[in-house]
């Protein structure tokens, strides 16, 4: 279990009913063959549930998670399922499972659960999940976007104090001034160039951004869409290089960059499944696995070990040695999927996981070898400001993160879906 501000909660270890009998072990990450036979049955029980043959899709959805043991996901389908089909033992035992995790599953799991568990059962599993949504952490308003600025997704910053912003639907880059004054430094619309992902920026260098077309992208058509990596000089807005692959963004989308301590620049790409290097006139393949899900962020530690985030998946080692990518362990009891940003602060990574509920920033330290997680705890989680946090950046001791992307708000094409009204983006700030 990740754990709060350092204190320490007990993980009920249960086993679902599975037919395993196996104590769960102190770390976990599935091996590939355990991967693959958990999506091979995660997919039979999706076609079960879609005829409406719900006894048969909980039996697949049950071995899936036998395959994957304490994935969120597959948790919340059992008890849902169990719910449905008059389980009650075993959808109550997943959803403990779940709320050991320190999460809460969505509204119509728990409507199930609330109609299946007797009353007493519910009550202290409501107080559980009640438990897991409250805030935890404080953090600090650094900056307040205008409306203007539509969907901000990546942040970076520079010693002078400027931030940096790259916008999804404005499709433009944003320089705020530690005066708090905010100016568009590069058009991408103009440049033909869809929208704008992760950012990183150098002293002497210049600040990279990634950019891709994706569907809230306004604007352009998908075959002039196009993915890659930017350098800029933000001070006159010139570009002083533009690496893009092949093709459209169809089938990829450089998502995250990061620099690392030699002055490596790797990107991820989320669609195509792979982290690419800057080297020469290109982004070359430096890393591919057939396991990898969606690579988000990537981060260099302070022991150099380089580590991506897979939404669906957790964390990755990237051997830069050997060149093969392994998956992190983590302790039993902690789930790591669902990481959007991931950022080096100090002497530990912090991780925006924003693909779980509540939405929270995770502190992650590495063992020595960085093949496992030895610590993960909750460095803020539900704030008032949060509405979906995406990327975050450290500079000079400081943390900041885009907290209020509003991604919730916006439909294809950029637009704001029915009942949303443009907002300010929060930038918050956390500093140690």
């Amino acid at each position: 279990m990740i754990t709060a501000m350092g204190k320490y909660l007990p993980v009920l270890c249960i086993s679902l009913c599975l037919g395993l009998g196996a104590p769960v072990p102190a770390v976990m990450a599935d091996s590939e063959d355990d991967f693959a036979a958990s999506q091979a049955a995660r997919a039979d029980a999706v076609a079960a549930f879609r005829s409406q043959d719900l006894p048969t899709a909980l039996r697949h959805m049950e071995t899936a998670l036998a395959y994957r043991p304490g994935h969120p996901l597959l948790l919340g389908y059992v008890a849902y399922l169990a719910a449905e089909t008059g389980d009650p033992a075993l959808a109550l035992a997943a959803a403990n499972s779940y709320a050991d995790l320190g999460l809460v599953p969505g509204a119509d799991i728990r409507a199930a659960l609330e109609k299946a568990l007797p009353g007493d059962a519910w009550q202290n599993l409501q107080a559980r999940f009640d438990a897991n949504a409250a805030a935890v952490g404080t953090a600090q308003l650094a900056a307040s976007l205008p409306d203007s600025l539509r969907l901000v997704e990546g942040i970076a910053a520079s010693a002078d104090g400027t931030l940096y912003f790259g916008t999804i639907v404005s499709r433009a880059l944003y320089a705020r001034a530690s005066d708090g004054q905010v100016r568009k430094i590069f058009d991408g619309a103009a440049a033909g160039l869809g929208s704008f992902f992760g950012l990183a920026y150098q002293e002497g260098r210049g600040l990279f951004a990634t950019f891709a077309t994706i569907d809230e992208t306004p604007g352009i058509a998908a075959a002039d869409s196009k993915t890659g990596l930017l350098l800029l000089d933000p001070a006159t807005g010139q570009v002083l290089g533009q690496w893009t692959l092949p093709g459209t963004s169809e089938n990829a989308q450089v998502a995250d960059v990061t620099i690392t301590a030699s002055g490596s620049v790797f990107v991820s790409d989320a669609k195509g499944k792979a982290v690419y290097r800057l080297e020469g006139e290109g982004l070359v393949p430096a890393y591919r696995h057939p396991g990898f899900m969606s690579p988000q962020g990537i981060a260099e530690d302070s022991a150099g070990h380089l580590v991506l985030a897979d939404y669906g998946r957790g964390l990755w080692l990237l051997n830069t040695g050997s060149g093969e990518p392994t998956l992190i362990e983590v302790p039993a009891g902690t789930s790591l999927v669902g990481i959007d940003g991931l950022a080096r602060h100090g002497d530990r990574l912090v991780a925006i996981q924003n693909g779980v509920n509540p939405q929270r920033l995770v502190t992650i330290r590495l063992s020595a070898d960085g093949r496992t997680v030895a610590d993960a705890t909750i460095l803020a989680q539900a704030l008032p400001d949060f509405d979906e946090p995406t990327l975050g950046t450290s500079r000079g001791g400081t943390y900041y993160f885009v907290a209020a992307s509003h991604w919730p708000s916006f439909a294809p094409g950029g637009v704001l879906k029915d009942g949303a009204k443009p907002a300010p983006t929060a930038i918050l700030s956390i500093r140690d």
